[in-house]
């Protein structure tokens, strides 16, 4: 299997946890997405016109934190040696237990505090794969290049670049299917298990650091020694 299509995999199971999580947030937190700040700046500007500085105030703490986690992954990818990508799974695994032991009559938006933080990390260090560059934690912008790129495939009369388009258009559209299949997960267990329900994101975090791993140690060094040979 060529790196390309391994990274297209990862990238693809990365978008269901993502899509999981984001799912898990509006589903067992009163319809807060925990994974981006469109909404949360919204009911921040709400708040601070109706004067519910408290809501306000836990709404700036979802917004630090968020760029908290930007600044860090940032910093961390210029300055440090450390595999990024095995330290998003980790502090995944760290995440799933702060969460699962969050009670229920916590404020919403702090409950997810761990989810914000943990989710801008993943969209910083997991980008893309194949050469695109794509979100595994919400979807406007996957929605956007599917259909752009399956729509320019009908109108380009060029065989090489209508092929190119629908690469792309595929890359996109898959992404979207898995992140929605980890949203669809997430409501069939939370409808069972409530907010016990992330705990079984553990499974796949797991599935995927040990395809990461395995993919590094395995796959990469073979292709590696084919190209040279």
């Amino acid at each position: 299997m060529k790196k390309d299509h391994q990274d297209a995999i990862l990238h693809f199971l990365m978008a269901m946890i993502g899509g999981f999580l984001g799912g898990y947030a509006i589903f067992a937190r009163m319809n807060i997405f925990g994974s981006a700040q469109t909404a949360n700046l919204i009911e921040l500007i709400k708040n601070i016109f109706g004067a519910n500085y408290v809501e306000s105030l836990m709404r700036i703490g979802a917004l630090l934190i968020y760029i908290l986690a930007i600044m860090i992954a940032t910093v961390l990818t210029y300055k440090s040696q450390w595999n990024l990508k095995h330290l998003v799974l980790y502090l995944e695994m760290i995440c799933i237990v702060i969460l699962g032991f969050i009670p229920e009559d916590i404020p919403p938006i702090i409950a997810l505090y761990p989810c914000f933080f943990v989710t801008a990390f993943q969209w910083c260090i997991f980008k893309g794969a194949m050469g695109y560059t794509s979100s595994t934690i919400f979807s406007t912008n996957n929605i956007k290049q599917t259909v752009v790129s399956l729509t320019e495939y009908f109108l380009i009369q060029d065989t090489t670049i209508k092929q190119e388009k629908l690469k792309k258009g595929c890359f996109f559209g898959g992404t979207l299917l898995c992140f929605h299949c980890g949203v669809a997960l997430s409501y069939l267990l939370w409808s069972i298990f409530s907010l016990a329900a992330i705990w079984f994101l553990m499974i796949p975090v797991s599935i995927n650091l040990g395809y990461l791993i395995y993919i590094e140690k395995y796959a990469y060094p073979i292709q590696h020694i084919e190209k040279m040979i």
